[in-house]
């Protein structure tokens, strides 16, 4: 998932990014920094960034509340939130907030909605079978799963008079008891994990499912022709957003 920003990080050496709902440890930021970006992870509480940051894991910190960030207009070039949105309480709330921080692009790895499927309930009962989930309307902790349209943050952003909205579907797989397995180690985990993966892919390439996940990436001023070859090279579609005839859009 982590890789998907990479066409992102690659045409943007340096740039500052804040990256939003990062209460495991910092790891999306620490990500980040490790392929060069200038990097701050947040979340509502430090009970865990406190600790990533003196043992040097992250290098920076702050706490924030994703609704209510405490940040001037376009802070960060880049914010990123990877499956944080559908935690929060009012998720639009918090995209709005992203976008009035971000001074290049807001974006988004999340659970992802799409028209209904053959056998979207057929994956729901592998679920139930391999993990035990009593509903795919909510979780353990109690929130309800809120899978992100990408329609519905075209229309956030065209509002917002944003300029282009790329968007690459993919897919995971969980699996608890292998949830310890070394990736690519030869364990009976990683075949399943992969033999998952590749079901998943071939159904939704043959329009029987839909893709899990997305990344979302939202820019607020257009890109230039090397980033757009990237992005699409590395499995984006990208949209550009309508003008809107009664506004100034900036360069």
């Amino acid at each position: 998932m982590h890789d998907t920003v990479l066409p992102l990080l690659e045409a943007n050496p340096n740039a500052k990014w804040l990256t939003v709902g990062d209460g495991s440890y910092g790891s999306d930021a620490h990500y980040l920094q490790g392929h060069g970006a200038d990097a701050t992870a947040s979340s509502i509480s430090d009970a865990t960034l406190r600790g990533a940051h003196e043992r040097g894991y992250i290098a920076k910190y702050r706490i924030e509340n994703a609704e209510a960030l405490a940040l001037e207009d376009d802070s960060f070039e880049f914010v990123f939130c990877k499956e944080s949105y559908h935690h929060f309480p009012r998720p639009p709330v918090a995209f709005y907030e992203m976008w009035r921080v971000a001074s290049r692009a807001v974006v988004l790895i999340e659970p992802a909605d799409g028209p209904p499927r053959i056998l979207d309930s057929f994956k729901w009962l592998v679920k139930k079978a391999l993990r035990g989930d009593s509903t795919d309307q909510f979780e353990p902790a109690g929130n309800f799963l809120y899978r992100v349209g990408t329609r519905e943050i075209e229309k956030m952003a065209t509002a917002l008079n944003g300029a282009c909205v790329a968007v690459k579907r993919y897919n995971d797989f969980y699996y608890a008891k292998a949830s310890s397995d070394m990736h690519g180690a030869r364990t009976v985990g990683n075949v399943v994990t992969q033999l998952g993966l590749l079901v998943q892919d071939t159904l939704c390439r043959l329009g029987l499912l839909n893709f899990g996940l997305a990344t979302i990436v939202v820019f607020k001023h257009g890109i230039d022709d090397a980033l757009r070859a990237s992005l699409r090279k590395g499995g984006f579609v990208l949209l550009q957003l309508p003008r809107n005839p009664y506004l100034q859009r900036p360069a």
